[in-house]
């Protein structure tokens, strides 16, 4: 994965926790596990991993990957946590971050990899907001493209559990979204 890609994803989910209200916040999510406040924590605590990751760093959260960080990341201001986030992160991926290895909690890993992976959460993280805040979870067809075509390459069945619920078959001639969402066990 590429720092465009990332950059793609990242203003694609802002958009749609630029829309967050704070009555929102306690809404279900299609991560059937979370609420709004509860995903938006994750996809902040996302954020501070990928960037402390990508920066051969110590995370300045406790937060293990695809959990919940142990303390509360959005405050009152949930776009403003988001923004913060992303700069570290975009700021962690610039230079040969994506060029070489990282060491991460699963073992030596690709910065493309890491960086797909990270892309990967935030962009499907902001479907998953969009879907629970009644906003329009239609995703740039190009940029779902690329995160499906990482996704394919990368998520198997025997890797899935417990975070990734199974594939749902969805039209071949579904939206890019769809068939993103659907891909990683999401009812698009």
């Amino acid at each position: 994965m590429d720092r465009a890609t990332m950059e793609g994803a990242c203003a694609s989910t802002e958009r749609i926790i630029n829309g967050v209200r704070l009555e929102d916040l306690s809404k279900p999510t299609p991560c059937t596990d979370w609420d709004v406040r509860a995903l938006l924590n994750h996809v902040i605590g996302t954020l501070d991993l990928g960037a402390a990751l990508l920066s051969d760093s110590m995370p300045t959260v406790n937060m293990a990957p695809g959990e919940l960080p142990d303390a509360d990341l959005v405050g009152d201001d949930p776009a403003k946590a988001y923004r913060l986030g992303v700069e570290t992160l975009l700021a962690a991926a610039a230079g040969d971050a994506l060029e070489r290895s990282h060491a991460t909690p699963l073992g030596d890993m690709p910065g493309a990899v890491l960086g797909g992976f990270t892309t990967l959460d935030i962009l499907v993280h902001g479907w998953d907001l969009a879907t629970a805040t009644g906003q329009d979870p239609a995703l740039p067809a190009d940029l779902a493209e690329t995160v499906l075509a990482f996704a394919r390459q990368t998520i198997t069945e025997d890797t899935r559990q417990p975070r990734i619920g199974p594939a749902i078959v969805v039209s071949p001639d579904a939206t890019a979204t769809a068939r993103l969402v659907g891909f990683l066990g999401r009812q698009p």
